[in-house]
Protein backbone atom coordinates (compact mmCIF):
# COMPACT_ATOMS: atom_id res chain seq x y z
CA UNK A 1 0.00 0.00 0.00
CA UNK A 2 1.37 3.41 -1.18
CA UNK A 3 0.31 5.30 2.13
CA UNK A 4 2.04 2.50 4.43
CA UNK A 5 5.39 3.25 2.38
CA UNK A 6 5.15 7.51 3.69
CA UNK A 7 4.59 6.76 7.26
CA UNK A 8 7.66 8.76 8.43
CA UNK A 9 6.68 11.01 6.12
CA UNK A 10 3.65 12.03 8.07
CA UNK A 11 5.55 11.69 10.95
CA UNK A 12 7.79 14.44 9.59
CA UNK A 13 4.15 16.42 9.14
CA UNK A 14 3.05 15.92 12.68
CA UNK A 15 6.60 16.76 13.90
CA UNK A 16 6.54 20.29 12.27
CA UNK A 17 2.88 20.74 13.74
CA UNK A 18 3.91 19.92 16.90
CA UNK A 19 7.05 21.93 17.18
CA UNK A 20 5.28 24.62 15.90
CA UNK A 21 2.63 24.98 17.97
CA UNK A 22 4.71 24.20 20.99
CA UNK A 23 6.78 27.05 19.99
CA UNK A 24 3.93 29.43 19.57
CA UNK A 25 2.69 28.43 23.17
CA UNK A 26 5.67 29.15 24.59
CA UNK A 27 5.69 32.53 23.25
CA UNK A 28 2.30 33.46 23.87
CA UNK A 29 2.36 32.40 27.35
CA UNK A 30 5.29 34.08 28.21
CA UNK A 31 5.51 37.64 25.91
CA UNK A 32 2.78 39.86 25.18
CA UNK A 33 2.64 41.81 21.86
CA UNK A 34 5.49 43.21 20.45
CA UNK A 35 7.45 41.99 23.92
CA UNK A 36 10.72 41.32 22.53
CA UNK A 37 14.31 39.68 23.89
CA UNK A 38 17.47 40.76 21.78
CA UNK A 39 19.46 37.34 21.15
CA UNK A 40 22.01 38.94 18.96
CA UNK A 41 21.42 42.62 19.21
CA UNK A 42 21.35 44.38 16.05
CA UNK A 43 20.92 40.86 14.33
CA UNK A 44 18.44 38.70 15.48
CA UNK A 45 15.19 38.88 18.49
CA UNK A 46 12.70 37.14 19.65
CA UNK A 47 9.29 39.34 19.03
CA UNK A 48 5.62 38.69 19.71
CA UNK A 49 4.13 39.91 16.49
CA UNK A 50 0.34 38.81 15.47
CA UNK A 51 -0.18 38.60 11.97
CA UNK A 52 -3.38 38.13 9.96
CA UNK A 53 -2.29 39.22 6.71
CA UNK A 54 -0.66 36.81 4.24
CA UNK A 55 3.28 35.86 3.63
CA UNK A 56 5.49 38.48 5.63
CA UNK A 57 2.70 40.26 6.62
CA UNK A 58 1.34 41.28 3.29
CA UNK A 59 -2.33 42.82 4.09
CA UNK A 60 -2.13 42.57 7.70
CA UNK A 61 -3.43 46.23 8.01
CA UNK A 62 -6.80 45.76 6.32
CA UNK A 63 -9.60 46.81 7.95
CA UNK A 64 -11.79 44.55 6.07
CA UNK A 65 -12.44 41.37 8.24
CA UNK A 66 -13.16 39.16 4.97
CA UNK A 67 -9.28 39.29 4.00
CA UNK A 68 -7.90 37.12 6.68
CA UNK A 69 -10.94 34.62 5.67
CA UNK A 70 -9.78 34.91 2.29
CA UNK A 71 -6.34 34.15 3.08
CA UNK A 72 -6.94 30.94 5.27
CA UNK A 73 -9.24 29.43 2.74
CA UNK A 74 -7.03 29.78 0.23
CA UNK A 75 -4.35 27.89 2.40
CA UNK A 76 -6.81 25.17 3.40
CA UNK A 77 -7.27 24.69 -0.49
CA UNK A 78 -3.28 24.91 -1.47
CA UNK A 79 -2.83 22.06 1.78
CA UNK A 80 -5.78 20.09 0.18
CA UNK A 81 -4.06 20.48 -3.17
CA UNK A 82 -0.16 19.53 -1.78
CA UNK A 83 -1.70 16.54 -0.17
CA UNK A 84 -3.28 14.97 -3.49
CA UNK A 85 0.00 15.22 -4.74
CA UNK A 86 1.84 14.25 -1.70
CA UNK A 87 -0.32 10.64 -2.25
CA UNK A 88 0.02 10.52 -6.02
CA UNK A 89 4.64 10.59 -5.29
CA UNK A 90 6.16 7.66 -5.31
CA UNK A 91 7.38 6.48 -2.33
CA UNK A 92 10.85 6.11 -4.20
CA UNK A 93 11.01 10.34 -4.29
CA UNK A 94 12.50 10.67 -1.29
CA UNK A 95 13.03 14.52 -1.80
CA UNK A 96 9.83 15.21 -3.20
CA UNK A 97 7.94 13.52 -0.49
CA UNK A 98 10.23 15.26 2.11
CA UNK A 99 9.81 19.02 0.43
CA UNK A 100 6.08 17.84 0.10
CA UNK A 101 5.87 16.95 4.17
CA UNK A 102 7.83 20.11 5.07
CA UNK A 103 5.17 22.56 3.20
CA UNK A 104 2.40 20.54 4.06
CA UNK A 105 3.43 20.54 8.05
CA UNK A 106 4.25 24.07 8.12
CA UNK A 107 0.57 25.49 6.19
CA UNK A 108 -1.20 23.24 8.89
CA UNK A 109 0.88 24.74 12.03
CA UNK A 110 -0.29 28.19 10.63
CA UNK A 111 -3.47 27.37 9.67
CA UNK A 112 -4.24 26.17 12.85
CA UNK A 113 -3.43 29.79 14.08
CA UNK A 114 -5.39 31.22 11.57
CA UNK A 115 -8.90 29.45 12.41
CA UNK A 116 -8.36 29.00 16.63
CA UNK A 117 -7.14 32.76 16.98
CA UNK A 118 -7.73 34.56 13.48
CA UNK A 119 -3.86 35.41 12.78
CA UNK A 120 -0.59 33.29 12.92
CA UNK A 121 2.01 34.02 16.11
CA UNK A 122 5.52 35.34 14.09
CA UNK A 123 8.57 35.24 16.84
CA UNK A 124 11.58 34.93 15.16
CA UNK A 125 13.06 38.49 13.67
CA UNK A 126 16.01 39.05 11.99
CA UNK A 127 18.25 42.63 10.76
CA UNK A 128 20.71 42.19 8.27
CA UNK A 129 23.43 45.15 7.84
CA UNK A 130 20.48 47.27 9.59
CA UNK A 131 17.54 46.00 7.01
CA UNK A 132 14.57 44.10 9.15
CA UNK A 133 13.83 41.15 7.49
CA UNK A 134 9.68 39.90 8.14
CA UNK A 135 9.30 38.09 11.61
CA UNK A 136 8.47 34.30 10.90
CA UNK A 137 8.11 31.50 12.91
CA UNK A 138 9.32 28.13 12.93
CA UNK A 139 5.99 26.70 10.12
CA UNK A 140 7.09 29.43 7.93
CA UNK A 141 10.75 28.26 8.42
CA UNK A 142 10.07 24.58 7.27
CA UNK A 143 7.80 25.95 4.62
CA UNK A 144 10.65 27.99 2.87
CA UNK A 145 13.20 24.71 3.49
CA UNK A 146 10.38 22.96 1.42
CA UNK A 147 10.04 24.91 -0.75
CA UNK A 148 13.95 24.96 -1.17
CA UNK A 149 14.07 21.25 -1.37
CA UNK A 150 10.91 20.85 -4.20
CA UNK A 151 13.21 23.38 -6.17
CA UNK A 152 16.26 21.43 -5.63
CA UNK A 153 14.43 18.53 -6.47
CA UNK A 154 12.80 19.23 -9.85
CA UNK A 155 16.51 20.89 -10.71
CA UNK A 156 17.70 17.49 -10.22
CA UNK A 157 15.32 15.51 -11.99
CA UNK A 158 15.34 17.88 -14.86
CA UNK A 159 18.84 17.71 -14.85
CA UNK A 160 19.05 13.55 -14.95
CA UNK A 161 16.62 13.72 -17.58
CA UNK A 162 18.87 15.79 -20.01
CA UNK A 163 22.09 13.39 -19.06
Amino acid sequence: MILHNKKKYFLIIGIIILLDQISKFIIKTNFNVYDNINIFKGFFQILYAKNSGAIWGLFHNQSNSIIPKIITLTSIIAVLILIFFFLKVSPKHKLELLSLSFIIGGAIGNIIDRIHQGFVVDFLDFYINGHHWPTFNIADSFITIGVIILAISIWKGKESQQN
